[in-house]
């Protein structure tokens, strides 16, 4: 489930021309205070498709562009920090974010949940960082080549979560030329792939009929998973809405295509900054407030090939329960 953002050089010609196309942002009272002064350094994964990626040429996907964006309306120039976002049987979304902003790599990380066991202080205390492009490196004595040298765990520090800029959602896939689902009491005798040991898989387990339970097929969770599902002959799969847009623009002759219905179940996005960093926290509600006001986030998920949901809470999720999973579809 996402992945990870970005930095601008804001001129004054640049600042005169976007003030006469859309609102400005008032300069802050307060100086913005950021691990390098001017500059705004996010961290992002180095290849999550539609959301972020790495290019020889800066970067591209919405979170990218997003933390962009903001750098520029805060006045900040913009630097991204590349780090390794693939899912891995030892990885955990979470703890790299807490380790990253609290070493501190970073001063902020897009796609995060706003989700009440997702901010403050964790129930650990210490975290280990994920790999990153340009970590240090030292020559490996066995080898004689290059190796990374990774700081293994660092002392984490409580986290915040700005307002939310997008909503995470679950949804169908489906087979073009067979019957779009409506949901998943109409799955009309087809086999329904999932995820094991993800939400969508956890949705699917507890909603489906006992006969469509039966006959659901489970597959190992990551990047390749509808690939695997689509080569196996799979007519549907339930799967979350941003890995099938990253799917999609990796596979451009794919043949499934997204169907209207989403599960009720959804989770607000937000980006974590350390929760002492109270003005940088207040200048991005501000700005991602504006963002919304504009329609500003959902141009820029159009041209960036995102299927956006724009986020439904004003406060913090609670804790997920299995009425929650099984909120009629």
């Amino acid at each position: 489930m996402g992945s990870r953002n970005l930095r601008l050089f804001a001129g004054l010609a640049a600042t005169l021309l976007f003030t006469l196309a859309t609102p400005s942002v008032a300069p802050a009272e307060t100086e913005i205070e950021t691990m390098e002064p001017g500059v705004l350094t996010a961290c992002l994964p180095r290849n999550s498709g539609v959301i972020a990626g790495k290019r020889n040429a800066g970067g591209s996907g919405f979170d990218y562009h997003l933390i962009k964006e903001i750098a520029s309306r805060m006045g900040l120039a913009f630097s991204p920090v590349w780090f390794e976002g693939e899912l891995e049987e030892q990885s955990d979304p979470l703890r790299d974010t807490y380790a990253m902003l609290s070493l501190p790599l970073c001063d902020v990380v897009p796609g995060h949940p706003r989700y009440v066991r997702a901010v403050g202080a964790p129930a650990y205390d210490r975290a280990r960082l994920p790999r990153w492009v340009g970590m240090p490196q030292e020559i490996d004595q066995s080898t004689s080549f290059m190796k990374d040298v990774q700081t293994e765990f660092v002392d984490v520090r409580p986290l915040a979560v700005s307002h939310g800029y997008m909503r995470s959602t679950i949804g169908l896939v489906y087979l073009d030329g067979t019957t779009e689902p409506k949901g998943l009491n109409d799955l009309q005798d087809r086999p329904l792939a999932f995820q094991q040991g993800t939400l969508s898989g956890a949705i699917a387990m507890a909603s489906l009929p006992p006969h469509d339970r039966k006959q659901a097929r489970h597959f190992n969770p990551g990047a390749s998973f509808l690939w695997q599902a689509e080569i196996e002959g799979m007519q549907l799969a339930i799967v979350d809405v941003a890995a099938f847009d990253n799917y999609r623009q990796s596979n451009a002759i794919t043949r499934l295509k997204l169907a209207e219905w989403r599960h009720p179940f959804g989770m607000d996005i937000g980006i974590a900054v350390l929760e002492e960093r109270k003005e940088l926290l207040k200048s991005l509600n501000d700005i991602l407030d504006d963002m919304a006001d504009e329609a500003w986030l959902q141009s820029l998920a159009s041209s960036e090939g995102l299927t956006y949901s724009p986020p439904a809470d004003t406060e913090l999720a609670p804790e997920i329960t299995m009425r929650d999973l099984l909120t009629s579809p």
